[in-house]
């Protein structure tokens, strides 16, 4: 009886001590599912404030940009000292800045710089347009052309120093001209005599004008040069 009694007792703590495991495991189960819900659901977590924060960051970059159009609007007023025209030349600014490889700030700041020159404001767009063509097209430094085709409107008439830099920058300006009186005049016009003509400050910045218009127009050498340069960056960047 007494041995009886001892191995009741034993078995009575055995299964004491094994359902105290199984309800220890069975909450350690429970622990490491409320674990792994809260692991699986944090890529979600994650992914909701990336979103927040990219939305918060377009929004910034959106206020900025709206903000600096609205420096640059301002500013090309206050140069043209006419806000209605200044407001229709930003808006074909803008639509222009869409087909070309430079941006809003830096045509709004081209066409100060002619503005500067006393370029009057119904050409400022024609002529920044045109001169960014060439500027695309050639690949050198839209200011560079600005600065000389301002001294020659300034100047009203070309001189050594501006035919210099547009033959620096890439501008066979003595043979257009060339060309140009020779069609003018009917006869041939030998380059020697057009440094002649340059010397004498007789060809006027209308020529000049004239030539960079014919280099621009369809069927010159830099006609749409932008669009096509901005084509051009865009395919490039479709293929990395």
């Amino acid at each position: 009886s007494t041995e009886a009694d001892k191995y009741s007792g034993s078995l009575r703590q055995t299964v004491s001590t094994l359902d105290e495991a199984t309800l220890g495991i069975d909450k350690n189960t429970s622990a490491f599912g409320r674990q792994r819900g809260i692991l699986n659901g944090m890529p979600q977590m994650l992914n909701s404030y990336i979103s927040i924060l990219g939305g918060m960051r377009l929004f910034a970059n959106i206020r900025d940009i709206t903000g600096e159009f609205e420096l640059q609007r301002v500013a090309l007023g206050a140069i043209i000292q006419d806000a209605e025209r200044a407001n229709a030349l930003f808006e074909q600014i803008k639509v222009k800045a869409v087909e070309s490889p430079f941006m809003v700030k830096d045509l709004v700041s081209y066409t100060k710089q002619l503005a500067a020159f006393r370029v009057e404001t119904e050409d400022l767009f024609g002529s920044m347009n045109m001169l960014a063509d060439i500027s695309a097209g050639l690949g050198v430094d839209m200011s560079r052309l600005i600065l000389a085709f301002g001294q020659v409107k300034a100047a009203s008439v070309l001189r050594g120093q501006e035919l210099r830099q547009f033959t620096e920058a890439g501008i066979p300006l003595v043979e257009l001209l060339a060309e140009k009186f020779t069609k003018l005049n009917g006869e041939a016009t030998s380059t020697g005599e057009v440094f002649k003509l340059i010397s004498e400050r007789a060809v006027p910045f209308e020529m000049i004008k004239e030539i960079f218009q014919d280099m621009t127009s369809e069927g010159g050498t830099f006609f749409n040069m932008q669009e096509i340069q901005a084509k051009t960056l865009k395919g490039q960047y479709n293929n990395l």
